[in-house]
């Protein structure tokens, strides 16, 4: 029985369902966080829809288990989350990884081979950092599950029960392992392009060059989906498109607001795994190959110019 979650990451995502599910279990929640992270987080609490809020700070063992945590950080720095958990968590804690990309639940699974570690996306949230306050309307869905013929090692049934509580939508699928590829997919498409054009959703219906990019970056991950059996086909790739194209039409995606902030993105994850991919596959990847070194060009160029500000 889940009595305890916790949450790794206490960005735009983490804040949102971490303020849900503060709200529903209280002190049964709390935000696992070490060092600088975990004071920073004493300090200030988290503020979603300008209402502060301060959950419990879970830092060192405590003598109470933590049954479910879920790991809301960016690629670049599940590396380090790995390695703050592990005096945080027994075997018998479900990690449930909500990262962008595909590479996530290999990783943590690798790191905690005792662990039930399915997989898990966030779909169609509107949450959003802007300074310190986390704003969000649509809490979105969380979408859990295992892959096409693994055991289910997690009672999902439960973990459903447990966020739906708390207000969050939740659905278990048969095969999350596709449907984890099809948001990566949509990730693909979406934020590697606006990053190379600078554009919001609403021109991506406007201009029929920004479409022929998408297109032609996510049937690389369609060959390759193909050749790893994935499930992935040609009217997922035509239904990505036509979503994109009626996404909300002022709304611009992460990658374009890390750039637009000098801020590191999740490149690697996403262009860098195509590429890494299509090596292992035999697939060529030509377009994603112009859009890492693009954006990872600009991403340092940011990065370069605000640590000069900050000297200043």
């Amino acid at each position: 029985m889940i009595k305890r979650v916790g949450i790794v990451g206490a960005g735009a995502v983490g804040s949102s369902l971490g303020s849900a599910l503060y709200l529903k279990y209280g002190n049964d929640f709390c935000f696992v966080a070490r060092g600088a992270r975990a004071e920073r987080l004493r300090n200030t609490g988290i503020t979603v829809n300008g209402e502060k809020l301060r959950p419990d700070i879970y830092s060192a063992p405590d003598g109470r288990k933590l049954d479910l945590i879920l790991l809301c950080v960016k690629n670049y720095s599940l590396e380090e989350t790995i390695e703050d958990i592990r005096e945080l968590i027994d075997e018998d804690t479900v990690i449930l990884p909500l990262l962008n990309g595909v590479t996530a639940v290999g990783r943590v699974r690798e790191a905690f081979p005792k662990n039930s570690v399915p997989y898990g996306i966030v779909m169609r949230t509107d949450a959003e950092r802007i300074d310190k306050n986390i704003t969000v309307s649509v809490r979105g869905e969380i979408q859990i599950g295992f892959g096409k013929g693994e055991a289910i090692s997690a009672d999902l049934d439960e973990i459903r029960r447990c966020f739906c509580d708390a207000g969050i939508s939740t659905v278990i699928y048969q095969d999350m392992r596709y449907m984890l590829w099809r948001k990566w997919m949509i990730n693909i498409g979406s934020n590697q392009v606006s990053v190379l054009t600078g554009a919001k959703f609403k021109y991506f219906g406007e201009f029929e060059e920004i479409i022929i990019l998408v297109t032609d970056a996510i049937q690389e991950i369609l060959d390759i989906s193909k050749k790893m059996e994935i499930g992935l086909t040609e009217k997922d790739r035509d239904d990505i498109v036509q979503i994109l194209i009626n996404y909300p039409p002022e709304k611009k995606t992460s990658m374009l607001q890390d750039i637009e902030a000098k801020r590191k993105t999740e490149i690697d994850y996403f262009a860098g795994t195509v590429i890494e991919l299509g090596k292992k596959t035999g697939i060529a990847t030509p377009v994603n190959r112009i859009l890492y070194y693009a954006i990872k060009a600009k991403e340092k160029v940011g990065l370069a110019e605000k640590l000069g500000e900050e000297r200043l």
